[in-house]
């Protein structure tokens, strides 16, 4: 009975630690060895199949099969694999030899129950040498027992291991994702950028072409200046010539003055006609100074449908068309104001010229109505420039019945604002009377509306501060002692008319 638990034992130990007890048996089988008094002890086994090289075998074609994966994942799956693989083998072993141990001993119980009935049994050898034996094989029993356990632990804490190399390992994958992002929007950004710098070269090259232009132009200013200087000495080798004609008008000079003479005698007789004669205009002044002052603190914004006393002429020599009454927006698209200036609300009118089917060059004009006053004005007013194809606005005065003359002028796309601007009329051509004129010119296109709105003309002199810098008139001397004269005569008919006649 005793060889039989020995023999058990030894198949235990062997099944166990995977190796044969005896170096010098076979790859194919495993010995057992043991001393029993003077007696010596040898046991082999021969396993059926491929029993014997099972797990070396597996182990080893998993580690080939670790060493040809490239894919990290799939030798962690490998790993968890095999040790469940060896894990399960294990406990097959064990269950195998507890069943064994059953059948020997004829007993139907777990391993606690094995070892009370060897401990029983136990007393069945007569010599003490065989108890010593069986109770070493029982204590090397209990090694491999705890041996298998402290196994199952390692195998448990390797598999902790692998779980959180895989919770690394997807970590690592995410960090890997956000790189892989990073460099897709770097690869956008450097796009981007190789566009920008096309861009930035083709400009290169306009500017370019351009300087070439200039440096052409340069070139033609150059030789339009050697020109002049040509002429300019033509004009010096001719000094003798205008020397000549110099005492040619020596002599005739000493003849004006005679005239002059004369004429300033016949200038005093006149000066004192004028003399009296403005005492008159000064009483006449003096009456209508109410009314002009009245008539010229005006304001238009219009608003009212007879815009102000505002005249246009249309179909004639230099008008082509007339300016327009308008209230909110224009027709056209993306030119013109939203609303006027005076209410700033769509509600609010304004005069504005339409752009739309007109050819380049045409014009409307509008007149004021004619403005007077004793002292220095200031003609205020804004205006409106805004779309692709504006054209130009140019502002005229004049005396009564005289030619326009220009004196203020603004050309092309002014923004999508009101604009303000104003004009200072001197003295002079206040007391003589005046009337202003805005001219719209179109180009080619639809988007060239021009707008007027709140023009207003006060009694002082323009204010001086940082919004905007009044446009001082010039004052026509030829056309105002016309206009001068003519109102000395009409003054002087209405006082004869006023005189009744002597019987």
């Amino acid at each position: 009975m005793e060889y039989r638990v020995l023999y058990l034992i030894c198949v235990l130990a062997i099944t166990l630690c995977f190796e044969p007890v005896s170096a010098a048996a076979s790859e194919d089988e495993a010995v057992c060895g043991f001393t029993h008094n003077d007696c010596s002890y040898e046991i082999r086994l021969v396993p059926k199949g491929n029993c014997r090289h099972q797990d070396k075998v597996f182990m080893e074609s998993m580690m080939d099969k670790q060493l040809d994966s490239s894919d990290y994942s799939s030798k962690m799956h490998l790993m968890e694999r095999a040790f469940s693989d060896v894990r399960v083998d294990h406990e097959k072993r064990l269950e195998g030899l507890e069943k064994a141990v059953r059948d020997l001993l004829g007993l139907d119980t777990n391993s606690a129950e094995i070892d009370q009935e060897i401990h029983r049994r136990r007393g069945n050898f007569q010599n003490s040498d065989d108890k010593e034996v069986v109770s070493k094989l029982h204590e090397e029993f209990t090694k491999l027992r705890i041996e298998i356990k402290r196994k199952n632990s390692d195998l448990m804490d390797a598999e902790i291991k692998y779980n959180d190399t895989m919770v690394t390992l997807k970590d690592a994958q995410l960090k890997l994702l956000r790189t892989s992002q990073d460099l897709l929007d770097a690869e956008n950004k450097v796009s981007f950028m190789e566009r920008e710098r096309m861009i930035l070269r083709n400009q290169l090259k306009d500017k370019s072409y351009r300087l070439d232009k200039t440096g052409s132009k340069a070139t033609e200013c150059e030789n339009k200046t050697g020109t002049l200087q040509t002429q300019v000495f033509s004009l010096y080798r001719s000094e003798a010539t205008l020397k000549e004609d110099l005492e040619t008008c020596v002599y005739e000079k000493n003849s004006t003055i005679v005239k002059l003479n004369e004429a300033k005698r016949r200038h005093a007789h006149l000066k004192r006609r004028h003399s009296d004669q403005r005492t008159i205009l000064t009483i006449r002044e003096n009456e209508l100074i109410d009314c002009y002052s009245a008539k010229t603190q005006t304001f238009c914004g219009f608003e009212d449908p007879n815009i102000c006393g505002f005249t246009q002429i249309s179909g004639t020599v230099g008008d082509d068309f007339d300016w327009t009454r308008a209230q909110g927006k224009t027709p056209s698209a993306n030119t013109g104001p939203l609303k006027d200036h005076t209410c700033e609300s769509e509600k609010g009118h304004f005069m504005f010229i339409e752009a739309s089917a007109k050819g380049k060059g045409n014009n409307a004009i509008i007149y004021s109505p004619l403005y007077r006053g004793m002292t220095q004005q200031c003609v205020e007013f804004y205006y409106h420039m805004n779309g692709r194809h504006i054209g130009t606005l140019n502002v005229y005065a004049r005396t009564r019945g005289a030619e326009l003359d220009s004196v203020w002028r603004a050309y092309g796309n002014q923004g999508n604002v009101w604009s303000f601007a104003r004009l200072g009329i001197p003295k002079e051509l206040a007391r003589a009377g005046y009337q202003i004129a805005f001219e719209g010119i179109t180009e080619n296109g639809y988007q060239g509306d021009i707008s007027i709105d709140d023009v207003s003309v006060t009694d002082a002199a323009c204010p001086v501060d940082s919004g905007v810098t009044a446009v001082q008139v010039a004052v026509n001397s030829t056309e105002l002692i016309k206009a001068g004269k003519s109102f000395a005569r009409n003054l002087r008919k209405k006082k004869l008319r006023r005189v009744p006649k002597k019987p």
